[in-house]
């Protein structure tokens, strides 16, 4: 009962922490600029900022884990398609992958809005191969920054950020089209 009592005011302490310290962070502004924009949605925070381009999403050393992400796309080009899925904990892949172009943007992982508050481990990114081939990386609680691994399956370039089987929450990433 007591470490009960002791867990549950160190968690609202870290949460009245983050709220004062980390205001501006969960203000998720409203028009992010650059061509792949993505937005964090974090245990004990909500939507973070837009990023974009290669800019890190999520927290560093607060041992929060992402849940979800939104990706928006900025291009010029009604062509330009980015796809994802999500690797959460407890589930697994995400039967299908979601895409956003121009005019579509898109959520992976949970945002408490289901019911469910599943942390993301990893993240697997499609590009059109015409527009580029994606860039990323993820860092894993307990592991660090682990750099996605890329491939080609018909006529798109895939990428997969984080890890699987290992039951560990990715906590910051980054996105770009190279």
């Amino acid at each position: 009962m007591l470490k009960h009592a002791i867990r549950l005011l160190a968690a609202l302490s870290m949460t009245a922490a983050a709220l004062g310290a980390g205001a501006a962070e969960a203000s998720a502004q409203a028009s992010p600029t650059g061509t792949i924009c993505y937005q964090a949605h974090v245990q004990d925070i909500g939507s973070m900022d837009w990023k974009c381009d290669g800019e890190w999403a999520g927290t560093r050393g607060r041992a929060l884990t992402v849940e979800a992400v939104r990706i928006r796309i900025n291009a010029a080009s009604d062509y330009f398609q980015v796809c994802a899925k999500a690797h959460r904990s407890n589930y697994g892949w995400d039967d299908h992958y979601e895409c956003a172009n121009r005019n579509h943007e898109i959520t992976v992982g949970t945002t408490g809005t289901t019911g469910y508050y599943n942390p993301m481990e990893a993240m697997r990114v499609y590009l059109d191969e015409t527009t580029g081939y994606p860039d990323g990386n993820a860092y894993v609680r307990n592991v660090g920054w682990l750099p996605g691994p890329s491939y080609f399956a018909t006529n798109w370039q895939v990428m997969e950020i984080g890890s699987t089987g290992r039951g560990l929450p990715m906590e910051t990433f980054w996105l770009k089209s190279a």
